[in-house]
């Protein structure tokens, strides 16, 4: 069990992320760079979408796959004739055997299904006159399904009887046939008592079974009782089983047996055992009771009005309120009580299994028409994939996807100050500052290609040595002006920091007209 899970688990898992990373990369592809190649978006909800639907395409849909795969499978052997009956029909109910226990199924579910499979196997072997181990496996589990279906029950039986040796196992079937049937069986029953007899097999599995054969008077009664009465009577037991077996054996006993056996059967009279659990049997060891010397019956009824009397302990109150509340809490740990969330989780789990079985029939129909679609001509085929395509790629092209969405705000220009001035400060946006001209190079050849204009570099002396060259972009006469487009190009995810600059410039002197 612990084996199928982890491959139910572990195989949707892997194609969940499967999916994710082979669809999902491809549908953000299309947004991105067909739909919408210039559109800046925040797209964490469509990433979201996309990983929900993987998820459910690859939990849900495999197992409803597996599902469909199986019940078109097994609808295929539903009629079978038994006139061109070859091993290959035997093959494909072994392959649907194994076909349960894969990834598609958790433990239960494939159970479910192996056991609708297990019958239509079995009868069509029953159909064949099949007895090979595997057939008679295949009977077994056809059995245990249904315990009333007598005719895997009389295979099994024919088998195991003509055993050499019965394993543990083979003789527990034995008996639980023989208990399902409330032992009216009489051989079957006396192949099982001659079995433990041999054995001289003294257990609780035997008892019943010895005790059966004594009711039924299988002509074993000797042989059991010289074998069972010995055991009882030296652990003086007076136990509902023993006492019905020394009832059935009493008349049949020597006399120092028979005195022994009437005062264990007195004394479970006096003490009034059975008179709730079994009337009957309460009036038979009555009559035993009755039967008795006088001064036996009187010293059994002193010894009793004894034991009476020292329980009357049992009369003391047992419980007080706070064993009350905790019993209640007991009962409900150990399933007694339900409680709250035990009632709603029974009712959600209803409508939330109302929904699967609906989403589960719609895609039943739909991988019906995939069935369908695979019987087609290799011509439809073709057609088909270039409607579907073709469809795609319209809908890429034509559709204006740019509408759907805010258009995103232009950079402002950086206006040049053209009026000579004194000595003037004057602020920039410093977005980097790296050690290498070549990282300088390439960080302003990426701001360019984002569109962003007046990016240039000043390179400066370090302490400890060499330059750093600092990528800054504009040059404000305000420092509100500065904060303003480095706030829009935040915005656009254009820079991802930077730190306003004030300078100290000299104006470039402002052109005059000739």
């Amino acid at each position: 069990m612990f084996y199928q899970s982890f491959k139910y688990y572990l195989v949707r898992t892997g194609l969940s992320f499967f999916l994710i990373l082979v669809f999902g990369y491809l549908a953000l592809y299309f947004v991105h760079e067909v739909a919408l190649p210039d559109v800046r978006f925040n797209d964490l909800w469509l990433r979201w979408i996309v990983t929900l639907i993987c998820l459910f395409f690859g939990f849900v849909v495999y197992g409803m796959f597996g599902e469909h795969r199986f019940i078109k499978a097994l609808e295929s052997l539903k009629h079978i004739d038994l006139k061109i009956v070859g091993p290959e029909i035997r093959k494909h109910f072994q392959g649907l055997v194994a076909f349960t226990e894969s990834s598609y199924f958790l433990p239960a579910k494939g159970r479910q299904l192996r056991e609708a499979l297990v019958r239509d196997y079995a009868e069509f072997l029953l159909s064949t006159g099949s007895e090979d181990p595997e057939a008679l496996n295949i009977f077994l589990k056809a059995y245990l399904q249904d315990t009333d279906d007598i005719r895997f029950r009389n295979v099994l039986v024919s088998a195991l009887t003509r055993k050499q040796e019965l394993t543990d196992s083979e003789m527990d079937l034995l008996l639980v046939i023989l208990r399902t049937e409330d032992y009216e069986d009489g051989d079957l029953l006396g192949y099982v008592v001659n079995v433990f007899l041999e054995q001289e097999c003294f257990t609780n599995k035997s008892e019943p079974v010895f005790l059966k054969a004594l009711q039924l008077k299988t002509g074993q009664e000797e042989e059991i009782i010289a074998f069972m009465l010995p055991h009882l009577m030296d652990k003086k037991r007076t136990d509902y089983m023993a006492v019905h077996f020394y009832l059935e054996s009493l008349d049949s006993l020597p006399a120092d047996q028979a005195a022994t056996v009437s005062y264990l059967v007195g004394v479970c009279y006096c003490e009034e055992r059975f008179k709730v659990l079994d009337p009957e049997l309460h009036s038979r060891c009555n009559k035993v009771f009755d039967g008795l010397e006088p001064q036996a019956r009187e010293r059994l009824l002193r010894l009793a009005k004894d034991a009476h009397l020292s329980e009357q302990w049992k009369k003391v109150r047992l419980f007080h309120s706070e064993d009350q509340r905790a019993l209640e809490r007991l009962k409900v740990y150990t399933g007694l009580s339900p409680t709250f969330w035990q009632v709603a989780g029974k009712k959600i789990g209803g409508i939330g299994n109302g929904l699967f079985e609906l989403i589960k029939r719609v895609m039943f129909k739909m991988f019906d028409g995939l069935n369908l679609l695979g019987g087609m001509s290799t011509a439809a085929k073709l057609i088909l994939a270039c409607l579907f395509f073709g469809g795609l790629f319209y809908l890429g092209v034509s559709v204006d996807w740019k509408s759907l969405f805010p258009a995103s705000q232009p950079v402002p220009k950086v206006s040049e100050e053209t009026a000579p001035a004194p000595l003037v400060k004057v602020f920039t946006l410093q977005v980097a500052a790296v050690k290498g001209k070549k990282q300088a190079d390439d960080t302003v050849r990426q701001l360019k290609k984002k569109k962003v204009e007046d990016v240039y570099v000043v390179k400066t002396q370090r302490k400890e040595g060499g330059f750093w060259y600092k990528v800054r972009v504009g040059k404000f006469r305000e420092r509100q002006a500065a904060e303003k487009v480095a706030t829009i190009l935040m915005n656009q995810k254009k820079i991802r920091s930077y730190f306003i600059i004030a300078l100290d410039e000299q104006p470039k002197p402002q052109k005059t007209a000739p």
